[in-house]
């Protein structure tokens, strides 16, 4: 008997001994400030969104503390009733207008609302910029965010951010990867129509399930189970668990890490291709469509992709020229002439984002912990498309 109850007493102390270990890493990881929430979950319309409340930091391209307001968006809170005399602005777009590769005070979004009161046109409103945007989504995820989620908040102006290095992509079902969790807009007998087919796979299945939604919760609140899943996922991608060591520029193919897709520059490109542009010009007329008869201003804003802005204009040359593309604006322009024929605005801010790259020797895209010149912008980036997405808006009023 004495031998069972000295079992026991060392079980108990075995497994106190392991409770207080694991107390313990969790307390030193949240003091280090060590920390990989997933910031999604699954959505009826988009197919993902982001988690109302939820915060932490992102350190795997550049440096973020990402903080989701309650109504699920990457930006501080909104009343949902329009103060008197103000002047607001919803931001549609992908990963660039999340952001949460920088600060929120460093976004471009952040810095039209503060600069944008300058302008005389605006009469002395306050100007309050709302973020919308969410990672992964394309043109399609966008017009179910502006129906589903932006009236509520009565903007006067629609910016929809258009990146073309992937946004032509997602918008096509047959170019995207078979596991893309999205709505799409597909052709069907000479019209368009919403395909929300992913709701009936396995995957949102399961990720709707009340199961997995526990676990999920579970996860999240626990910064020893995130590092936990941070290390099988960084196993699975074999990927560096503290994110990707800096590179220095001097040592490395740079032509590997601008994620150049040559039939994105080429008119003549094949049939997948042309109608993949023509689901996203009907998108983006959708989403202008919808923004006029609600008495908004529309002001479409396409981005800069990383090929186009690398700031050393003869390494830039002879990469485009290796992949035969003539024209690096090519998408820009279709995007400027779409709107010329449809009568709305569009900003196209890569020629002026490769001038000033060119002119300062800077790049715009990329981290001191990824690889300069790739990726998303960086803080100097989001600072020169704020500054100009705000004299274009000023311009519109």
């Amino acid at each position: 008997m004495n031998q069972f109850k000295q079992l026991g007493l060392n079980l108990l102390l075995g497994l106190g001994g392991v409770i207080f270990a694991l107390g313990i890493g969790e307390i030193a990881l949240r003091i280090v400030g060590i920390s990989y929430p997933s910031f999604y979950r699954v959505d009826e319309y988009r197919g993902h969104a982001l988690i109302p409340g939820i915060s932490g930091w992102w350190t795997h391209e550049g440096k973020g503390w990402v903080q989701v307001n309650q109504d699920g968006l990457r930006d501080g809170e909104h009343t949902q009733n329009k103060p008197p005399n103000t002047l607001r602005i919803a931001v549609l777009g992908d990963s660039f207008a999340e952001a949460i590769q920088v600060n929120q005070e460093d976004t471009f979004w952040s810095l039209i609302e503060r600069e944008l009161p300058q302008c005389q046109g605006i009469n002395q409103q306050k100007v309050e910029v709302i973020n919308f945007g969410v990672g992964d989504y394309g043109t399609a995820q966008e017009l179910m965010t502006l129906k589903h989620r932006i009236w509520q908040y009565s903007p006067d102006l629609i910016i929809l951010s258009i990146f073309t290095g992937n946004d032509i992509i997602n918008n096509s079902k047959t170019l995207s990867p078979p596991d893309r969790f999205s709505p799409f807009l597909i052709e069907k007998n000479g019209k368009f129509v919403m395909d929300f087919s992913f709701k009936d796979t396995e995957t949102y299945q399961w990720r709707n399930s009340l199961p997995r939604k526990v676990i999920f919760s579970i996860i999240n609140n626990s910064r020893l189970l995130q590092v936990i899943n941070e290390a099988r996922i960084a196993f699975k991608n074999r990927r560096a668990l503290l994110g990707n060591q800096g590179q220095n520029n001097d040592k490395i193919d740079i032509v590997n890490y601008l994620d150049l897709t040559p039939e994105l520059y080429l008119e003549t490109a094949n049939q997948d291709w042309q109608q993949a542009w023509k689901i996203t010009e009907e998108l983006v007329k959708l989403i202008q469509q919808e923004t006029e008869e609600k008495g908004a201003k529309f002001l479409a804003v396409t981005l800069s992709n990383p090929a186009q802005v690398y700031p050393n204009p003869s390494q830039r040359k002879q990469y485009l020229a290796q992949a035969r593309i003539t024209d690096e604006f090519y998408p820009d322009k279709r995007i400027k002439q779409l709107g010329e024929k449809e009568s709305f605005e569009v900003l196209n801010l890569a020629p002026q984002f490769q001038a000033y790259a060119d002119k300062n020797k800077t790049f715009l895209h990329g981290f001191e912990n990824t690889v300069l010149g790739s990726g998303h912008w960086n803080e100097k980036g989001h600072q020169l498309a704020g500054e100009l997405i705000t004299k274009k808006v000023c311009e519109t009023f």
